[in-house]
């Protein structure tokens, strides 16, 4: 996706929508219970594909914002599910059309 086009915030996705969002890049569990560290941040741009309890997702792409040891934890075409709350929280901006 290029730059140059414009992203507004989304405040309602519909199905058929390209959003960008932040989410962070999680370490592998070093512990029986609990948190796991957050060891990065990943962008990531998708088409929605459906809406329900989860919004369902086709990765455009996916950059690595910050995490020098941590790899990306989804790639290009993978089909992603995220609650609306987690879209929320990184930051949803959708592709103005």
């Amino acid at each position: 996706m290029s730059e140059e086009r414009k992203w507004v915030a989304c405040l309602k996705p519909l199905v058929g929508d390209v959003l960008r969002w932040n989410e962070p890049i999680w370490a592998v569990p070093n512990k029986p219970r609990g948190k796991r560290d957050k060891i990065g941040e990943q962008q990531i741009i998708a088409d929605l594909l459906a809406i329900g309890d989860f919004l369902e997702f086709k990765v455009v792409s996916v950059v690595k914002i910050s995490g020098d040891g941590a790899s990306i934890s989804v790639k290009e075409n993978d089909e992603i599910r995220r609650k609306r709350s987690s879209i929320d929280k990184g930051l949803c901006h959708k592709l103005d059309k």
